[in-house]
């Protein structure tokens, strides 16, 4: 072997050596995981949801008497409702609380009492759909009568 060909084999060795090294980065930069960011990162904004708001009892009307008595019009809001009521009396004494639709009459269109009670205090629940109603009580006795919705 001359020593003009020792050069050339030096010089391929190190072209094959270049040439394997660029397959290598080729490879690698083609078999990138997807889920790893390429190129520049835009930081995102991220948003907090509200915290949702705790439902409570909330006074819709109050209505007290001795005797027989209707309420003006209020509206419920809500599916649900609670009547809390407080009876009392010495002899006997009897509610009969209705929830009449605005527009509606006992008188007219009848009606099932939501209580009908002795002395006595408590609560019941009521789903009524939206709209305008008034109480109409009668009795006798002292009576209480507070109407509440189930609402945020």
């Amino acid at each position: 072997m001359s020593s003009y060909d020792q050069p050339n084999k030096n010089r391929r060795g190190l072209v094959v050596f270049l040439l394997v090294i660029v397959a290598f980065i080729a490879v690698a930069a083609f078999t990138q995981k997807s889920d790893q960011p390429t190129g520049l990162v835009v930081p995102t904004e991220t948003s907090t949801p509200a915290p949702a708001q705790q439902k409570s009892w909330h006074k819709v009307i109050e209505l007290s008497g001795s005797t027989s008595k209707r309420s003006d019009i209020f509206q419920l809001n809500s599916s649900k409702q609670r009547i809390t009521y407080t009876v009392n009396g010495e002899y006997s004494p009897f509610v009969n609380i209705y929830v009449m639709a605005e527009g509606k009459s006992l008188d007219k269109h009848g009606g099932i009492p939501e209580v009908t009670m002795a002395p006595v205090s408590g609560d019941t629940l009521m789903y009524r759909a939206s709209g305008g109603y008034y109480l109409d009580v009668s009795g006798n006795g002292e009576w209480t009568v507070i109407v509440e919705e189930w609402r945020a």
